[in-house]
């Protein structure tokens, strides 16, 4: 018997959390390319002690157990992940905007909300760590596509085009026997945004 769908993907959540040493908490793909939201960070708050920031109305970081972005450690597959926030020349924060990931190409994402010894250390509030999607983990040939669009009233300028268009896909296979896979992911999302401000210089 082969479960598939929201069944599925809640019982590998709960398998991980079971079989984990320390308090951890995952969220996994039904299947490839089916991330439970378009947006990791949105995906993330569904999970106890998670609350998320936002940016432009879209999910941006993460605060875990009252830590804040600063304060977490995100990794991609067991490997640190650059920030993009520079001053000077020097990263001036550990904190990762989760709308840079596309969640099509994203097989999971596991909460490490103690410390232990087989995962990098520096992240006070937490370790996330970020799974992509590997064609041995699901051999033969399996491809995703969607596409939307996103009806945003918050700007009306740029030609006064509020309708954005948002296509993403992943395609999975695998050759000898399993023993080589290849995994390709795109998104393209085209949106425009404004913010009014007002302000003195003196």
């Amino acid at each position: 018997v082969v479960v598939k769908g929201i069944r599925r993907s809640l019982q590998a959540s709960s398998e991980v959390k079971r079989s984990a040493q320390g308090v951890v908490d995952a969220i996994t793909a039904d299947d490839i390319g089916k991330f439970p939201d378009t947006n990791l960070a949105e995906s993330l708050q569904r999970i106890t002690g998670v609350s998320i920031n936002r940016s432009l109305g879209e999910g941006s970081q993460v605060t875990v157990r009252g830590f804040g972005p600063d304060f977490n450690l995100v990794l991609l597959n067991g490997r640190h992940m650059p920030s993009a926030f520079l001053t000077g020349g020097a990263p001036s924060s550990r904190s990762f905007d989760f709308g840079d990931l596309a969640s099509e190409g994203i097989a999971g994402v596991t909460v490490y909300k103690t410390g232990r010894a087989a995962i990098p250390t520096g992240g006070v509030g937490s370790t996330l760590n970020i799974l992509t999607a590997r064609p041995l983990d699901a051999p033969g040939m399996r491809f995703s596509l969607g596409a939307k669009a996103v009806l945003d009233t918050s700007t009306t300028t740029f030609d006064d085009r509020s309708v954005t268009p948002e296509v993403s896909g992943i395609f999975s296979n695998t050759f000898a026997d399993g023993k080589i896979g290849v995994a390709i992911a795109g998104s393209y999302q085209d949106r425009e945004s404004g913010q009014a401000t007002f302000g003195t210089t003196s």
